[in-house]
């Protein structure tokens, strides 16, 4: 093999390397569980798709996003969410970590809100637990909820 197609293959395998190891770093850190819930109204489907994204670091998952989708016929764009961290509590009540409750003015589609400053030791299981309730114009807004696995 002539000199520069070693020098080639090294290179290329090395930043092959090099990129498997940072991926596979990054995907240990950061993560995200799901949920999803709909209601029929008639022949009228409302769904719902929510995510709770979460990052670790040490002994500790520090959630950092809640994430929906909202679907559905004639959805308007005051539609409300409510989302909030859980932690499991096998002898009761679960504990809130964190709470958003929004206002009469999420669109339809996708949205987000950060969250800040919470953190759940990795002893404890997590997750996201929420609300939607689904605009629309001149007539009642069915609402539906769940939660995401439990990480």
């Amino acid at each position: 093999m002539k000199r520069w197609t070693k020098r080639l293959v090294r290179a290329v395998t090395s930043a092959v390397v090099g990129a498997g190891l940072a991926l596979t770093a990054s995907n240990a850190l950061a993560a995200s569980t799901e949920g999803a819930c709909d209601v029929y109204v008639g022949h009228d489907q409302y769904t719902a798709f929510f995510w709770l994204d979460y990052h670790t670091s040490g002994s500790f998952d520090y959630p950092d996003t809640y994430r929906w989708r909202l679907l559905g016929t004639g959805l308007g764009n005051k539609n409300n969410v409510v989302a909030r961290v859980k932690t499991v509590n096998t002898g009761g009540t679960d504990s809130v970590k964190h709470t958003y409750i929004s206002g009469d003015n999420v669109p339809a589609g996708s949205s987000s809100r950060q969250i800040s400053n919470v953190r759940v030791s990795r002893g404890s299981s997590m997750y996201g637990a929420y609300e939607f309730v689904f605009d629309r114009a001149n007539d009642s807004d069915p609402r539906c909820t769940g939660r995401t696995k439990s990480v």
